[in-house]
């Protein structure tokens, strides 16, 4: 039984799609099937049932995943181990983030990251949508706020401090709130459409605010810009419209009622079988996030 063909095995599995599981290694799926199929004559026992919609394992090659998937972990995590210590890292990292986390944060640590690993090749999407990590062949992904997706490991990086904000002219217009239960009265724009809650560490024991408003966006870049137009008030990055508000541009709301700080997370699919280059970057993301301005650094 070639080795090399039972990860190949083991990874259509994990990703149910021998497409998905070309695309992740950077094969032909011609060539995944083939490999397959030569692991069936090997072992002289059909170990997936393909159909034009899904593949699925047969009892027989179920059990050759349950058995060989531990092995062959502990197999790749040996190799890894004993090449980092013998070899410069090496190879290529896919990362995604959201554009504003990439642009106004991690774009000094990817690139100092680069600059200390030269031999790395580091691929970044910035885009807010909720990828599927094995399916897309991603490393890591960096999230912002509340998680929702429970198989895929998280580990905090740091916190982002939180604060309203609204432009002199609508707050001379609409008035300005004295309590949060007054934002009931205000157009507050969130980022997503379900955030229709804020939450004030040091409001009724912080039970969720109702808030209601006209405009939901994916982009604190274009609420902000928003902001400036007099439309509402707004939960930004304290350190994102620091500047404005020294300008007079922008004005903190209820600055009385703390928000709760949005937190910041690497999110990965396996702790057994990390990437190395997932856990230099991890490692090099805590040490650079730690003098940021826009942030304070966690303890994950």
């Amino acid at each position: 039984m070639n080795l090399n063909d039972l990860r190949l095995f083991i990874r259509v599995v994990e990703t149910s799609s021998f497409t998905a599981a070309a695309d992740s290694l950077g094969l032909q799926k011609s060539t995944i099937s083939r490999r397959i199929a030569q692991l069936e004559d090997s072992l002289g026992v059909r170990l997936l049932q393909r159909s034009t919609r899904k593949l699925q394992l047969t009892d027989e090659g179920m059990e050759l995943y349950n058995r060989c998937r531990p092995l062959i972990d502990e197999l790749e995590q040996t190799q890894e181990q004993v090449a980092a210590t013998n070899a410069e890292p090496r190879g290529r990292l896919k990362l995604t983030m959201p554009p504003e986390l990439g642009v106004f944060i991690m774009n000094g640590v990817v690139g100092s990251f680069l600059k200390r690993f030269p031999k790395v090749e580091v691929d970044v999407e910035l885009s807010t949508r909720l990828v599927d990590l094995i399916e897309d062949g991603i490393d890591l992904a960096i999230r912002v706020g509340k998680l929702t997706d429970s198989t895929l490991v998280a580990r905090k990086l740091a916190e982002l401090d939180m604060g309203l904000y609204a432009s002199p002219a609508y707050l001379a217009s609409h008035g300005v709130p004295k309590t949060p239960d007054d934002l009931a009265e205000h157009n507050c724009m969130t980022v997503h459409r379900t955030a229709n809650t804020w939450q004030f560490e040091t409001w009724r024991d912080g039970e969720p605010v109702p808030v209601q408003g006209r405009l939901h966006a994916n982009s604190i870049n274009f609420l902000r810009e928003i902001l400036l137009q007099d439309m509402g008030i707004a939960r930004m990055p304290r350190q994102y419209c620091a500047e404005m508000v020294e300008q007079g541009l922008l004005q903190p709301v209820l600055e009385a009622y703390h928000l709760p700080p949005i937190e910041i997370h690497a999110l990965y699919p396996s702790r057994r079988h990390l990437n190395p280059r997932v856990r230099l970057f991890i490692d090099h993301m805590l040490e650079s996030l730690a003098g940021h301005p826009w942030i304070k650094a966690s303890n994950p």
